[in-house]
């Protein structure tokens, strides 16, 4: 049909993290940079709360005893759990805050309360060292916290005073937020309420499917999709351009690359990072990389387990993972097909339970042809496939199904999954769960 890629039609829910404001409208055409939906207030302190042990329950028993869910907002004094037997009999629990239930954890019987902030509340100032009896320019040795802390309303803030409880003194905070002034000719300490605008944009180009009222929407756009093995850096978008078939020397990238996906057959180096960072290149598709070799070019810690909100200005997308191996032909094979193209580029991964691949989604608007159906992972496994394993301690080698036991199997985390039996490269046998292979 073309030069080795497919064209499905992709669908990507962008979505608020709380209620906020919807800015587009059903059937709206949308490129990657339109803003779909805004919040605006932020996210505030957590206060993580052990309910559990308060109300004397254990911590399993905690879902039961809640009388708001997660999601729901809450006031403060409101009773949001009561225990009817417990090593203190019936007991409430009233929430010390305004906010958010944000979880609530059957494992430690703890529950997370997000208090937001509002943009069009002021700073507060205090006099703190009226408060503990000290003179001004005494206050900062007295601060049990410092400029930047974040602070919750009734923590103490600065306290004079170590050996008798009795002639201590303590300021304790009138509200929750962040310690933006310590005054040592007044006095004062400043609490403010930090407000940051959160936009979520489209991503792709594309158009809105459906709506999530206050939440955002589903864009869906015809378009060719590779998913990588791994990856960092955040969603962004550029003109999709082949530097090699081999290994990309830094050498090959230019001061014209800014803005640019490159894309490299075979490995990547710590020297072409930096270099590639040097041009202003948006991102990078590539067979393989060493991990200290991303450490130390990007200036990162990079978690095997998830990535993907690094603050980086590039993005990285390994398709066969860390070492030096070459890219797979038809990977290969459909990122040259779509040189040219505008391509959106996630480095979001997560290896463990709900899997998350780093993607490279390249957008073909007004497709009339036909649509190929998406393959996945989900796809049934047989004998003699060739997968990749997407967990550790085999993450993001290939190997080929070997055996398919049809009884599941307690994996060492006490899991009992159903499980195959993957042939490795070198001969070795390797137990995986079934969902943590995909097919090739």
């Amino acid at each position: 049909m073309n030069s080795g890629y497919q064209v499905t039609m992709v669908r990507k829910v962008r979505k608020l993290p709380l209620p906020g404001e919807v800015l587009v409208q059903p059937g709206q055409r949308v490129e990657p940079e339109t803003p779909v939906a805004r919040i605006d207030l932020r996210p505030g302190i957590p206060w993580v709360l052990p309910v559990g042990r308060l109300l004397g329950i254990e911590s399993d028993l905690l879902p039961a005893a809640m009388l708001r869910q997660v999601g729901d907002r809450v006031r403060l004094r409101e009773v949001i759990a009561v225990a009817q037997k417990g090593i203190y009999g019936r007991k409430e629990y009233e929430s010390p805050t305004d906010g958010v239930i944000e979880d609530i954890s059957h494992r430690s019987g703890r529950v997370v309360i997000r208090e937001e902030f509002g943009r069009e509340e002021p700073p507060i100032s205090f006099d703190v060292a009226f408060e503990i009896g000290c003179k001004p320019r005494d206050l900062p040795r007295n601060m049990m916290k410092k400029v930047g802390d974040e602070i919750k309303r009734g923590q103490v803030v600065a306290k004079k005073g170590e050996t008798q409880a009795f002639f201590t003194k303590t300021a304790l905070a009138p509200i929750s937020g962040v310690i933006t002034e310590v005054n040592a000719q007044t006095g004062y300490v400043t609490i403010s309420r930090p407000f940051k605008e959160v936009i979520v944009r489209a991503y792709v180009s594309g158009a809105v499917a459906t709506l999530l009222p206050g939440r955002g929407a589903v864009v869906e756009t015809p378009a060719a999709r590779i998913i990588g093995a791994f990856g960092v850096g955040r969603e962004g978008h550029g003109r999709l351009r082949v530097a090699t078939a081999d290994v990309l020397e830094p050498n090959a990238i230019t001061p014209e690359d800014e803005g640019a996906i490159l894309v490299a057959g075979g490995p990547v180096s710590r020297e072409t990072l930096r270099r590639a960072l040097e041009c202003g290149v948006r991102g990078i598709i590539a067979s393989t990389a060493g991990y200290l070799d991303i450490v130390e070019a990007l200036g990162i810690k990079v978690g095997v387990g998830i990535t993907g909100q690094e603050d980086i200005p590039l993005t990285l997308i390994l398709t066969e993972g860390f070492g030096r191996l070459s890219m797979r032909e038809n990977s290969f094979a459909a990122l040259r097909g779509l040189e040219g193209r505008l391509a959106c580029v996630n480095g979001a991964t997560q290896i463990r339970a709900g899997a998350i691949r780093p993607e490279v989604v390249v957008p073909f608007p007004g497709w009339d042809g036909p649509l190929a159906e998406e393959t996945g992972p989900e796809e049934d496994l047989a004998l003699g496939q060739r997968v990749r394993i997407i967990s550790e301690p085999y993450f993001g080698q290939m190997g080929v199904v070997a055996e398919l036991p049809r009884q599941p199997e307690v994996l060492p985390t006490e899991a009992r999954v159903p499980v195959v039996v993957v042939a490795l490269a070198d001969g070795t046998p390797a137990r995986i769960p079934r969902a943590n292979v995909e097919v090739f």
